[in-house]
């Protein structure tokens, strides 16, 4: 997704944006709301100089090939993470840390449906439904569906489920 207007004062960024990406769009937008996936794949540098933006709401950063200073004054963090032990604990003691509960069984075959726009709604919901129950996660019914022909049918997609959930990635 990369880098997404929510509102007016609001700017969302994915964890894999380039540093000096997010650092041009925050020094050009100075969002109030700023909102970041998967903070914990993020660089220890970049995660320093947010921690140091947060205490004071001042970039001062110098890259290679610009150099940044600004500030930002009143703006609102929001992130996720899937390891906070990637995140340092100065770094975690900036946020307040909600842990969501998993998807009921209905929910996840609704995201499901959702992430699957291109397969057949009934086949969508059969893979959410066996993925859900064999304990995968959204990401698991993601790489199914990229691997579903339109030519296939409920056997067929049985049998790559089947077939993914057995030699797939080991869960731990």
């Amino acid at each position: 997704m990369g880098i997404l207007d929510i509102r007016k004062d609001a700017i969302y960024f994915d964890g894999s944006n380039t540093t000096n990406r997010i650092l041009d769009v925050l020094e050009k937008e100075r969002p109030k709301i700023i909102c970041i996936d998967e903070l914990d794949k993020m660089a220890k540098t970049f995660q320093n100089q947010l921690l140091n933006f947060m205490e004071s709401g001042h970039v001062k950063v110098d890259q290679q090939k610009k150099s940044y200073d600004f500030t930002i004054n009143g703006a609102k963090m929001f992130a996720t993470a899937n390891e906070l032990n990637r995140l340092s604990k100065p770094l975690q003691s900036r946020f307040r840390k909600l842990f969501l509960r998993r998807y009921t069984e209905e929910q996840f075959i609704q995201v499901s449906s959702k992430v699957l726009p291109k397969i057949l709604e009934n086949l969508a919901r059969y893979i959410g439904a066996t993925v859900y129950r064999n304990q995968g996660d959204i990401r698991d019914v993601i790489s199914i569906g990229k691997l579903v022909r339109r030519s296939d049918g409920p056997n067929d997609v049985k049998q790559l489920i089947i077939t993914f959930l057995k030699y797939g990635e080991e869960k731990e």
